[in-house]
């Protein structure tokens, strides 16, 4: 059994490798801030869920990691999720629906508490910039310093990935074809808005998703549903984009983001009090949603040598809960 293992990556990926390996000493190094695409935003006595918007579950392993990782913090977002069509027609959306979850103090909390209840050292801030191999495990070195770990898991984002693949000492055939691999994944471009409100909004759901893909808007959200979101007499909309509108849009300004995001609002509630939003947040995920992952046989020739690779783009899966599995899966298929 490993005892000394770097983390790469403080996302739910990174999250749940260090939740797997509780029983070792593990060091999980974040160059920016902890929660990765799970990102929350804070302004003002709101928060709000701006990258994934929930963490969808639907299965009884990730349940139970979540429970003991994250159970004291995690709040459930009880209402449902509605569909609409392409020309905004809004209906019920299928039922029954997975139980979803955030916490009082936004997406990230959910990272953070299964981080902290680990064991792990967090180390925020910094960032790996090179690996080498050694005869028994792994030289990390980072923006700190350097250190020697008997495994490394890279729960990194794929771009980062392929680089310190790229430039990794570590004789293995195995070490061209994953920084190959790592750069060759497509992605989706998302574009969120956030728009304050001073009042408060009733919708019968908490969101909103297009159910044929043709609209511009893929989702949109109703903040004040979430406990502890958002303060009495407010609303937080939270308004995405498809990879179309980025596509028609590669240099949009965040006002016109924010001007089309409103109008998108207006039309899909039918309230025209959200035309005139107090304040609004934009934000481009370029690296949003990947469409293909990385072949099994390339994760398994990696594990001789003590190394683990997690993320959606690991998946192929743009979703949270794959991101976890691959972190879970990452750990515990170290030796």
């Amino acid at each position: 059994m490993v005892d000394r293992v770097c983390v790469v990556g403080a996302g739910i990926a990174g999250a749940g490798a260090a939740h797997a390996l509780g029983d070792a000493n593990v060091t999980v190094y974040e160059m920016d801030t902890v929660g990765g695409r799970m990102a929350s935003r804070r302004r003002n006595g709101c928060v709000f869920d701006f990258g994934a918007n929930y963490l969808e579950l639907g299965d009884p392993d990730l349940e139970s990691v979540i429970e003991a990782g994250a159970g004291e913090v995690a709040a459930e977002i009880e209402p449902p999720i509605w569909q609409f069509d392409a020309s905004g027609e809004i209906r019920e959306g299928k039922t029954p629906q997975n139980d979803r979850w955030t916490t009082r103090d936004g997406l990230d909390g959910i990272v953070r508490a299964m981080i902290e209840n680990s064991g792990a050292d967090l180390q925020v801030g910094i960032g790996v910039t090179h690996l080498e191999r050694l005869d028994d495990g792994w030289l990390v070195t980072t923006e700190d310093g350097q250190g020697e770990f008997d495994a490394v898991v890279l729960a990194a984002p794929g771009a980062s990935a392929s680089v310190l693949f790229e430039t990794a000492e570590w004789d293995a055939p195995v070490r061209e074809d994953l920084a190959r691999a790592a750069e060759s994944i497509p992605y989706r471009t998302m574009d969120s808005v956030a728009l304050h409100y001073p009042f408060e909004l009733e919708t019968p759901f908490f969101g909103l998703v297009s159910e044929e893909g043709v609209y511009d808007v893929a989702w949109l959200s109703n903040e004040g549903h979430k406990p502890g979101h958002v303060p009495d007499g407010e609303a937080v909309v939270i308004v995405q984009f498809g990879p179309g509108w980025a596509v028609t849009h590669p240099q949009t300004s965040p006002a016109a983001a924010a001007e089309a995001a409103t109008k998108r609002a207006v039309e899909l509630l039918e309230d025209d009090r959200l035309a005139e939003p107090t304040w609004w947040e934009y934000q481009r995920w370029g690296d949003a949603v990947p469409t293909r992952g990385i072949e099994d046989s390339l994760l398994e020739r990696t594990r001789n040598d003590n190394l683990g690779i997690a993320g959606d783009w690991v998946e192929g899966i743009g979703r949270t809960r794959a991101a976890l599995r691959s972190g879970l899966r990452a750990g515990r298929e170290l030796p």
